[in-house]
């Protein structure tokens, strides 16, 4: 910020040269160091020096309003600026959030309350520079709560996802079990069944000697019966 020269009050349509080895006491701002140097032609091109930002109108006003002290309407326009940047500030961080002040009711900013938002910083600031640097801290604002509702939407999304995977997890464990229980039943079954032809096999080898002793009892029988009846024909005779 350029310092600005504090003078004797006088009309700052005046033009009134200054010796030139005479040196006047100047107002500086917190931020700058005191630089000696020689005096500006009027209060109003000091003001204008020292607030390079600002409309002809509002220095002219400033200096009107404190009775063309220079010091008093450069402390005011200071104060103003630092006014005007905290309540920006505030105004910046209310939207990160997702709200724009109190009496917004909490609401989700959406995209016509951030045209709102910019034209008001816009039309409420005091030159071409404040309205730049009062867009760029909407714009900022507005890229941070983009990118935070992204974080939201990708952290919801992978939520979502990971209850889904888990879900199929869950089911393709179910199905595991279940044809775990139906391969070991086809297991005994199959076992069963391997059994049984042995048994069947078994059989099978002794069939031809139940059919072998079945056919000694046969001729048994047979010769039995033909002692039997020689022996009724000797009885008879």
């Amino acid at each position: 910020m350029s310092a600005v020269y504090c003078g004797s009050k006088r009309s700052y349509f005046e033009d009134i040269p200054s010796p030139p080895s005479s040196k006047r006491f100047r107002c500086y701002s917190p931020s700058e160091s005191p630089i000696w140097s020689s005096p500006p032609s009027s209060p109003l091109d000091q003001l204008r020096s020292a607030f390079p930002h600002l409309e002809l109108t509002v220095l002219v006003k400033a200096l009107e309003e404190h009775g063309n002290d220079l010091c008093a309407a450069t402390r005011s326009l200071h104060s103003e600026e630092k006014k005007a940047e905290e309540l920006a500030n505030k105004e910046s961080h209310a939207v990160a959030g997702g709200t724009f002040s109190a009496d917004s009711d909490n609401h989700q900013a959406s995209g016509d309350d951030w045209v709102a938002l910019l034209i008001r910083e816009v039309t409420q600031s005091t030159g071409i520079d404040d309205a730049k640097v009062r867009a760029a801290k909407v714009l900022q604002s507005l890229e941070q709560t983009l990118s935070s509702r992204a974080r939201e939407e990708a952290g919801k999304i992978f939520q979502e996802e990971k209850v889904a995977v888990q879900q199929q997890v869950e089911d393709l464990m179910k199905d595991n079990t279940v044809l775990k229980r139906a391969v070991a039943i086809q297991h005994e079954r199959h076992k069963a069944f391997e059994d049984a032809n042995q048994q069947l096999e078994l059989l099978k080898q002794l069939i031809p000697q139940y059919q072998e002793k079945i056919r000694n009892l046969e001729m048994n029988n047979y010769a039995l019966n033909l002692r039997l009846q020689q022996a009724e024909q000797g009885n008879s005779c």
